[in-house]
């Protein structure tokens, strides 16, 4: 079923686990997501980049994909503008069916980014649009950016953000940071300052950006100190070039679609493990439909209608 991300973070808040966000980029991983989440009986969100959108992801052709897939599944399926950076960004999102955004502004003077952030809060909320904003700049892993302490998000500062902005969740900077660590370097995050925003917050959902090679353990940590989003791209990304590359080595005569089977295959496997780290597998069995038969027509007995 398709959803605001909304609906999806606050029960994940309210019962101590998270969820993945998983990038996805044309029909081969909308289906590897769907499905793994499917079979994981988990929520999901799938995010969308405007890099990507630009390269690849078309939200015109995906948007109607990604809906008829969520309505084949139980899991609920949110899909998410990825780092929005202007308001002209989220309309065109807004108006091409997207159940949730994301406005980051974080690279602004906090009383822009609050400005900013308003005004997507007041365009998304009466449309049940689901809004994230950023406090704090997750940066990027090639330069390191996760090790400077000075872009870290600040609990007060955090309080005041989402207070107010009224965003439905709240990405921090905590230590991570977009892309593809150098080779050897895992992060070193911040759980306390997790717990301190979390705190601060009064328990609003928390977003980790910059998730891949963050390392397995760093991730269950996060979970536990409070983090009710998980942001994943370049390992999906990567486990796709992966899965091809192995069946290349077997076999270079492969046909096209084969090898998009084996992206497929391979995207699947990866998010099956992250949805595991996530705490979210098992997790759609608390959520209801949007509708069913039987709740429209009530509960009652044929013989209260003389049947």
């Amino acid at each position: 079923m398709y959803v605001p991300m909304k609906t999806i973070l606050d029960h994940a808040t309210a019962n101590h686990y998270a969820v993945i966000a998983a990038s996805g980029i044309d029909m081969v991983m909308m289906r590897a997501l769907v499905s793994a989440a499917d079979e994981k009986k988990a929520p999901l969100i799938i995010i969308m980049g405007g890099l990507q959108m630009a390269k690849m992801a078309n939200p015109e052709l995906l948007v109607p994909i990604i809906q008829k897939l969520a309505g084949e599944t139980a899991s609920p399926i949110a899909l998410c503008l990825d780092h929005g950076r202007d308001f002209n960004k989220v309309a065109y999102a807004v108006r091409n069916g997207f159940s949730s955004v994301m406005i980051d502004a974080s690279t602004k003077p906090i009383q822009e980014n609050i400005a900013l952030t308003q005004k997507v809060v007041e365009l998304c909320h009466p449309l049940a649009i689901s809004v994230e904003g950023e406090l704090g700049h997750v940066g990027i892993a090639a330069n390191l950016d996760g090790c400077d302490e000075s872009m870290y998000t600040q609990p007060k500062e955090a309080a005041f953000f989402a207070r107010m902005t009224g965003v439905d969740c709240l990405a921090i900077a905590v230590g991570t940071a977009h892309g593809k660590y150098p080779p050897g370097f895992i992060p070193k995050i911040s759980f306390d300052r997790i717990r301190s925003v979390k705190e601060a917050t009064y328990n609003m959902p928390i977003a980790l950006h910059g998730s891949s090679g963050s390392g397995d353990d760093n991730i269950i940590r996060a979970v536990d100190a409070g983090v009710n989003k998980i942001n994943v791209a370049t390992d999906l990304l990567n486990a796709c070039k992966m899965g091809i590359q192995r069946a290349l080595t077997g076999n270079p005569d492969l046909d096209y679609l084969t090898l998009l089977q084996h992206a497929e295959l391979s995207c699947k496997k990866l998010l099956k493990h992250w949805i595991d780290l996530s705490g979210s597998s098992g997790k759609s069995a608390g959520f209801m439909p949007n509708y069913d038969i039987k709740r429209l027509q009530c509960d009652f007995a044929s013989d209260m209608i003389g049947e």
